[in-house]
């Protein structure tokens, strides 16, 4: 597609945009994906297979030189805890910018949600001081979109061995792959205590899969980009998939900042970017995708405010921008005296459901704030240099035993981040980027229930750790670091999905209530965050809405 105006743009080429890139252009729709990042891969679209690309295990390239993330030193976010403070430039979360989005350093979990997930206000009830509801949808609706992304992008897995998995119509595309040594390690003491592990789902390959080669278990997952497009990033799966029917026209490196509604706002006529050259290019279409991430979707939301929409568009509500959630994630570290070899293999390769699961007639009243816990880790030796801060030969001497590298296992506790208004984004008063736009401003702090949640669950994975002979145990909320500031990967809400426009963004198909042909299709649609990674959530509600559009 080269000439005349696309039926669908879609904004991002993240979980969201890349599924819905190739539903759409596979049903025969004209598809132009504008992507603000570069495209770092070479041939993504050659029919032969992709030639190559720039991802590799270079500690460096990801972790400190921004290679997928916006750089906070030109694109930067401001933060408070409160209305009433002074915002701080600094990051807030990663904000991955490039084909692929975050599915490029995300660690390639996969779970599905529960029918806990989609009904927690029916379960558990109100929670003072959060907007906490039912989603509009259900398990059941969405099971068959789940099937369909997990065969597109590739999930490895295990069926009927997690007691509180959902029903699902077919097993994983791919068995397992080879286990990490201490999630064994963990996993083997928590089912001695009555937990059940179980594979974690994730979407690298085990065998080779969709015209790629099976994980190398080099190690460099999380936070990096796969140096042989083992894992399923969706720029090696379905965007490539979009390219290869010829009806989707991928532009890299270009910024949209504007929608363009027409007279009376109940329609988006074009959008405006800048392109590559920075000139500024006005693109028309008949529908509109939004799928940056929750953050940048709703800023576009506010940044095309007019004088007859002051509150930016599709705000009607009011609620563009409120209820952002990040997961509050928590940290069990155990160190071993026997090494553990946690920079091998994925990042985890079991967890478990136990501290995540509806209430049990023996647990009648559990608090709301349950989330799936992983079994693993990944620490390099940049990394664990950072940990070992120390000059001269004490530090030579630590690098070499490697307490934190070789000697130290993780349990991951990813609880749920309640909906509340108060925590938000909305337009910086006086920080621009380098465009010359203002930027967000993440207003945010913790609900009171997140401590009661880490009280009642972090006893028990500290228990894990003790019963396997950690000789030292710490746990650290890497939810919250720098003062309040969210580091989770995770981010949802902003644009909620809901039956009620007063109390909503957008429809259960993420449509919004106040404009016909404008569609959100990443994690902002959440009602909740749920106890889950949110992508593979991300690509089913995506592929369920873009069958939605085409038909």
């Amino acid at each position: 597609m080269k000439s005349g105006n696309p039926d669908v743009v879609v904004i991002g080429s993240g979980a969201g945009g890349g599924v819905s890139a190739k539903v759409l252009a596979e049903a025969g729709l004209k598809v132009l994906l504008l992507e603000k990042g570069p495209n770092n891969y070479i041939g993504l679209d050659n029919p032969d297979g992709i030639t190559g690309n720039h991802m590799g295990n270079d500690e460096l390239k990801f972790y400190v030189r921004n290679f997928v993330d916006m750089d906070r030193r030109i694109e930067p976010r401001t933060f408070r805890t409160s209305a009433g403070d002074d915002a701080v430039v600094t990051k807030v979360n990663t904000l991955a910018t490039t084909v692929g989005g975050g599915t490029i350093h995300y660690d390639g979990n996969s779970p599905r949600c529960t029918q806990r997930d989609f009904r927690i206000k029916s379960i558990y009830g109100a929670l003072e001081g959060t907007m906490m509801d039912d989603w509009p949808i259900s398990y059941d609706e969405l099971e068959p979109y789940y099937d369909r992304a997990e065969k597109a992008v590739g999930i490895q897995g295990q069926a009927l061995i997690n007691p509180y998995e959902e029903p699902r119509a077919n097993p994983y595309p791919m068995k397992p792959g080879y286990q990490k040594y201490h999630s064994l390690l963990l996993a083997d003491t928590a089912t001695k205590l009555g937990y059940h592990p179980y594979p974690t789902p994730i979407a690298l390959n085990s065998v080779a899969y969709g015209g790629r080669p099976a994980c190398a278990n080099c190690g460099f997952c999380g936070s990096h980009g796969c140096a042989i497009n083992a894992k399923g990033s969706t720029a090696v799966t379905v965007v490539r998939d979009a390219l290869l029917t010829g009806n989707c026209e991928l532009r890299a490196n270009c910024f949209v900042y504007k929608l363009n509604a027409n007279a009376n706002g109940t329609a988006i006529e074009s959008v405006e970017y800048i392109d590559p050259n920075g000139q500024k290019v006005t693109q028309a279409a008949g529908a509109f995708i939004l799928a940056g991430n929750p953050i940048e979707s709703a800023r576009l939301c506010l940044l095309s405010a007019t004088n007859a929409f002051p509150q930016g568009l599709g705000n009607s509500s009011g609620l563009v921008g409120k209820n952002i959630m990040f997961h509050s994630v928590y940290s069990v570290f155990g160190l071993y005296a026997q090494r553990v070899h946690n920079y091998r293999g994925r990042v985890g390769t079991l967890g478990m459901d136990d501290l995540n699961k509806p209430p049990q007639p023996g647990d009648p009243n559990p608090p709301f704030g349950g989330g799936v816990v992983e079994f693993g880790a990944q620490l390099h030796p940049i990394g664990e240099a950072l940990f070992v801060p120390l000059a001269g030969k004490l530090h030579k001497n630590l690098m070499r035993y490697s307490p934190f590298r070789d000697h130290m296992a993780d349990i991951t506790f990813i609880a749920e981040d309640p909906p509340v208004p108060t925590n938000m984004i909305d337009l910086d008063p006086t920080v621009k980027d380098v465009y010359g736009f203002p930027v967000s401003r993440i207003t945010y702090k913790q609900h009171p229930n997140d401590q009661l949640v880490a009280q009642t669950s972090i006893p028990k994975l500290k228990q894990i750790h003790r019963e396997t002979g950690a000789y030292f145990i710490l746990a650290v909320p890497l939810a919250i670091t720098n003062g309040g500031v969210p580091d989770t990967k995770h981010i949802l809400g902003t644009l909620r999905m809901g039956n009620d426009p007063t109390t909503s963004v957008t429809d259960p198909y993420g449509r919004f209530h106040d404009l016909s042909n404008l569609y959100n299709s990443d994690g902002g649609v959440f009602v909740t965050s749920t106890g889950f990674n949110p992508t593979l959530t991300i690509q089913a509600l995506a592929w369920r809405q873009a069958e939605r559009i085409a038909g």
